[in-house]
């Protein structure tokens, strides 16, 4: 899984810095639906899922289009500034793990025993062809990606056989969260929503 996910990471930084090479072209009025998926997890459920039933009442919809808004986008310096809020969901981090570095953070978080693990990726620079391109990456190897609506300004969730595999959300902002793990599509997202309150 890792290895995949090194993968589609690099593939998704390239495609964020051929994007900002690239002069911009009009963005559509709508956000189109795409079913798609990312890599594809081995992982084994966890048994002690955090409380997620503040998750639907906490979304809000999107206004504007995809990486439009003029706020500055910024990453934690860390994969240290965010085992506070993986932590809850894994049932304590025990290893963590850098497999990138701003402004591009990705961070492999694991619990004691190694059966539950959370890979977090947040990456600046996002717009809706990039995302749409991790999309159809991420569909691959019979995956299946599901839009979610009031989640960011777009997102969705991948599976495979059934099995959530992870969530991915672009803001207005233009940032990038995907949360790669064994848990559920509720405390996916509810992780994503607390990464997206970090200053």
């Amino acid at each position: 899984m890792q290895s995949r996910f090194r993968a589609l990471f690099l593939i998704f930084c390239l495609v964020l810095i051929t994007a900002c090479a690239l002069p911009a072209a009009p963005l559509p009025s709508s956000v189109p639906v795409v079913a798609t998926a990312t890599s594809e997890s081995t992982l084994v459920p966890s048994s002690t899922p955090p409380s997620t039933a503040t998750t639907a009442a906490t979304r809000s919809a999107a206004t504007t289009t995809p990486g439009t808004t003029g706020a500055v986008a910024k990453v934690p310096n860390s994969c240290s500034e965010l085992e506070a809020l993986v932590g809850p969901y894994i049932g304590g981090v025990a290893t963590t793990k850098s497999l990138g570095s701003p402004q591009h953070l990705s961070c492999e978080f694991a619990n004691a025993k190694a059966s539950t693990i959370a890979i977090v990726d947040i990456g600046v620079g996002g717009t809706l062809a990039s995302f749409n391109t991790l999309k159809s990456i991420s569909a691959q190897g019979g995956r299946t990606v599901t839009p979610i609506n009031g989640l960011g300004a777009v997102a969705f969730s991948v599976s495979k056989n059934g099995v959530t595999a992870g969530v991915s959300v672009l803001t207005t902002q233009g940032i990038v969260y995907v949360v790669e793990s064994n848990l559920t599509l509720d405390q996916d997202e509810a992780l994503i929503q607390q990464l997206m309150k970090l200053p």
